[in-house]
């Protein structure tokens, strides 16, 4: 058993919902035919894929691995998602409250990382991941009226 600290396993667990994230977006890209919604779902899902990429390099500066989603959870998540789509009437909206909850999400993961004493530069991807939060929440707002 790999015992990790606490500024890994904050950085793992931004990491891994960066990662969940991206997932999520690009499953709800291709369940809506709406095109400017899945565009902007997969424009998303790419910055939160680069966030992943570039946290799995801060991970591994603090001598830990990367670890990787549960993929059957994110399948569930995902079931359960469409399932609360379908019975509401408004896939659109229900797509767009989904990904707001997963943005909350990974905005609380990144707060709490930054408590963390982590090395300077770990803290400034967090602050960045925050101000891509925070654009994407706008974004995702004023896709919802």
């Amino acid at each position: 058993m790999l015992l990790r600290n606490e500024q890994q396993l904050a950085l793992n667990r931004i990491e891994t919902l960066c990662i969940e994230t991206a997932d999520r977006y690009s499953a709800a890209a291709g369940a809506t035919d709406d095109p400017f919604l899945s565009s902007l779902f997969n424009e998303l899902a790419g910055q939160r894929k680069e966030f992943a990429a570039e946290l799995a390099d801060h991970i591994r500066a603090l001598d830990d691995l990367p670890q990787q989603p549960d993929p059957d959870r994110e399948t569930v998540d995902e079931l359960l998602a469409g399932i609360k789509a379908f019975f509401s009437g408004d896939q659109r909206d229900s797509l767009i409250d989904e990904r707001k909850k997963l943005e909350h999400e990974l905005a609380e993961a990144a707060q709490a990382g930054l408590q963390q004493p982590l090395p300077a530069e770990a803290k400034m991807l967090l602050r960045q991941l925050l101000s891509h939060v925070d654009k994407a929440l706008q974004q995702l707002e004023a896709a919802h009226r």
